[in-house]
């Protein structure tokens, strides 16, 4: 293969890398607060689980359910202690885990959800 040939190919490789990166990277996705490509998951806080990690902050390992009743046990950190019985929606992506979460009311919980939590 001749030094123009290999030119071209490793040109094409690259012009098809960039394509790709920029049709399936989506720079919105990596912020935390946006749900876009996260799944969200419902708990309640319980401070008795409540540990201060090296960091100085809040860190949390709870039960959380997904609107179809899924359980799965998630950690997340605050910078305060969070008050006791609220519930949090929490936005989980595949391999970072939870980016984000927020305070919501009883009544904004998945049908699912509140049959775990409002028995």
């Amino acid at each position: 293969m001749n030094t123009k040939t290999k030119l071209l190919v490793a040109g094409l490789i690259i012009i098809i890398f960039a394509a790709f990166f920029i049709f399936f990277f989506n720079p919105d996705r990596l912020t935390p607060e946006n749900q876009k490509g996260k799944t969200s998951y419902y708990t309640m806080i319980v401070n008795g689980d409540t540990k201060l990690n090296h960091r100085k902050r809040y860190e949390y390992t709870l039960d959380a359910y997904n609107e179809k009743g899924e359980k799965k046990s998630l950690t997340f950190t605050s910078s305060k202690q969070l008050r006791e019985g609220s519930y949090l929606e929490l936005y989980v992506a595949p391999f970072r885990g939870v980016t984000y979460w927020q305070e919501v009311q009883p009544d904004e919980l998945p049908d699912q959800v509140k049959s775990v939590y409002l028995k």
